[in-house]
């Protein structure tokens, strides 16, 4: 395959870049041909940021979009710290709605998830997991709090003054959540309506991040089996768990990322980051928690609470 087939082949991908990102894929022999990593092998680490680099190195100079969206994606990952080379890391992938496990450089799993609407985007933050939440409460913001009361208050409960959601299956954080070092109410969580995960378009929530497979995500994190997860779920209780491992969070909006098989994809643009003359996107890096602090599974539990939208 020559240098215009290829470039045909990226021009593709950014017409279908509102499409679900599937769609999106170059062709394996465009891939291998032009830098970008063959199919890695089963178990293989891997350098995402090196992946980003090789397919910059082979783009067309013509296709100015594909150019931005890796430059952008390195400065991004830079901004925020990320190496993916060594410990455990969740990356959520914001531009693509999507969350991506490693390990070690290895990839765990990944999962559709639903980010922050336009008006409510998703900051882009690098923090630390500090628990797993079986059936837990929703806390309701005081930014929404007017939304709620504006509708009918079942399932609601007002404790101190703040508006309550106990556990259940209308619970908007669904079954777990996972909580968030110093994420000024920014939290990964399921949800009870599973449905919106079919969308192609998934920017739909006021922050925070839905994810799909909550309980592959969530035994991951804990050591354990999904099976083992929803059997504390089905306790009915409320019970946290500490990860026995560090794990670290970016939320990242990486318009340029690498498939499962090791080949870059272009993304969709939603909050127009990429957009030429934008300023640099801002970002938030949080210092690793002391062992007193949030990561603690006895210490005091954090003021601010859930923001499950």
């Amino acid at each position: 395959m020559n240098r215009r087939s290829f470039a045909r082949n990226l021009i593709l991908a950014n017409a279908l870049a509102p499409f679900a990102a599937t769609l999106l894929q170059p062709r394996p022999a465009a891939a291998q041909a032009f830098g970008a990593a063959p199919p890695p092998v089963e178990g293989a680490a891997t350098d995402a940021c090196a992946l980003l680099r090789q397919a910059r190195a082979v783009i067309p100079a013509a296709n100015r979009r594909g150019m931005l969206a890796m430059d952008r994606t390195l400065e991004r990952l830079a901004d925020l710290g990320v190496d993916l080379t060594t410990g455990r890391h969740i990356i959520v992938n914001i531009a693509a709605a999507e969350v991506i496990a490693y390990e070690e450089g290895r990839e765990a799993l990944r999962s559709r998830v639903i980010v922050g609407a336009e008006k409510t985007r998703t900051p882009q933050l690098a923090t630390f997991v500090t628990g797993v939440r079986a059936n837990p409460p929703w806390y309701v913001p005081a930014s929404i709090q007017h939304e709620i009361r504006g509708a009918a208050l079942r399932d609601y409960r007002v404790v101190n003054g703040r508006l309550i959601q106990p556990p259940g299956p209308r619970n908007p954080l669904g079954p777990l959540r996972i909580g968030l070092y110093d994420s000024n109410g920014i939290f990964l969580h399921g949800t009870s309506n599973p449905e919106l995960f079919g969308r192609g378009g998934r920017t739909l929530s006021h922050g925070c991040v839905r994810v799909e497979r909550v309980f592959d995500l969530a035994a991951w994190l804990l050591g354990t089996t999904p099976a083992a997860v929803r059997a504390t779920v089905a306790t009915g209780r409320t019970i946290e768990q500490v990860p026995p491992q560090e794990a670290q969070v970016a939320l990242a909006y990486l318009t340029a990322w690498p498939n499962a098989a090791g080949r870059t994809v272009l993304h969709a643009d939603p909050y127009g980051y990429d957009q030429p003359g934008v300023r640099r996107a801002s970002y938030r890096r949080v210092s690793r928690p002391l062992p007193t602090d949030a990561m603690d599974p006895n210490a005091a539990p954090p003021e601010t609470e859930d923001n499950p939208l």
